[in-house]
């Protein structure tokens, strides 16, 4: 229930806002700069908040006092994952003949083996 939320310590709130601010701020400035190129790079570096990004997050992993397990969550994300890097390697890959289509099957299935040796 929405009244029965955990409460989070302070540091811990303020890393993990840091975090989700920094990554939104690069995933929007990084779009704004491929839909006008040089719309954000003529003024600074949208890889600052990339730094920002992977700094918070380490700080934030630092802190957190409890790590809630969701594995269907990791599931899912990991397929979803091997689906992009497919529809990647194959628009990608033209040139590269009859290797084209193991090329893509090992995108595939490169997330979620990965994901399934981490767990192991």
């Amino acid at each position: 229930m929405i009244w029965h939320q955990k409460t989070l310590n302070p540091l811990e709130a303020i890393l993990h806002t840091g975090f989700l601010v920094s990554l939104t701020s690069y995933i929007v400035f990084w779009l704004a700069d491929v839909v006008q190129p040089g719309f954000v790079s003529r003024y600074f570096s949208v890889h600052i908040f990339l730094l920002a990004t992977v700094v918070f997050g380490v700080l934030w992993s630092m802190v957190l006092e409890e790590y809630e397990q969701r594995p269907l969550v990791h599931v899912a994300l990991a397929i979803t994952l091997g689906v992009v890097l497919a529809v990647l390697t194959w628009g990608l890959a033209d040139d590269l003949g009859v290797y084209r289509v193991p090329l893509v099957l090992f995108a595939a299935i490169a997330p979620i083996l990965l994901y399934s040796l981490i767990r192991a």
